[in-house]
């Protein structure tokens, strides 16, 4: 493994902590402070696989999909914010609607739906090219180890859901008595329904790495 791999990754983690904070501090007014919401989820997630990948046997390909991810997040939603919706790459455009309309006093359901479809767009959309461009650094530093089995099975399913727990877990102390309610009725439903949207998140996965990779058919 390259010796800066995991550091770059890390600094994924390091860069989407800025980024929150930065979301964080913005007045909330309509797609400003909103953001905060996929930039604390995603950096739930990478800190998720980085303590994860400790244990893999061959960890250099998703230390590097993770670095290319990072990148098209930043194409996809920290370079779009003030763009006109029709410049924005198309898989993020729902996400943009959205959110250009919404504040963090908005209805739990719109914001759950608005974490959704960032969420549809990075996974569904973006992994593929990660990946892809990972494998392309491996050849080139490596001659040819691109061990992808990492990204996918149960070390992702558990990945994933110690992520999505953390995240709620982040707004516990909220404010509101009836806002907590419902974070604690979203963490009893990731675990029960874990098998439904662990599935719909897998099938993402392989739709990206299969929509990048025709010539694997």
């Amino acid at each position: 493994m390259a010796p800066d791999s995991r550091a770059l990754a890390e600094g994924v983690a390091a860069s989407l902590a800025l980024v929150a904070r930065r979301f964080a501090a913005m007045p909330d007014v309509p797609g400003a402070q909103v953001h905060v919401l996929f930039a604390q989820l995603y950096r739930c997630t990478t800190l998720s696989w980085l303590s994860a990948l400790e244990e893999a046997e061959a960890p250099d390909l998703a230390y590097r999909t993770i670095v290319h991810f990072y990148t098209a997040y930043e194409e996809g939603v920290l370079a779009c914010r003030t763009l006109p919706l029709a410049q924005v790459p198309r898989p993020w455009r729902k996400y943009h609607w959205l959110a250009r309309r919404l504040t963090m006093r908005a209805p739990m359901t719109l914001l759950v739906l608005l974490v959704s479809l960032a969420a549809r767009a990075h996974v569904r959309h973006d992994l593929g090219p990660a990946i892809r461009a990972a494998e392309a650094d491996c050849l080139a530093c490596e001659g040819g180890a691109r061990d992808g089995s990492v990204l996918y099975g149960p070390r992702s399913d558990r990945t994933f859901m110690e992520a999505a727990r953390t995240f709620v877990s982040l707004f516990e102390d909220h404010p509101s008595r009836w806002r907590r309610f419902w974070l604690a009725q979203c963490d009893r439903g990731l675990l029960a329904l874990g098998p439904v949207w662990l599935g719909t998140f897998q099938g993402w996965r392989r739709a990206s790495h299969d929509d990048a990779h025709p010539e694997s058919y």
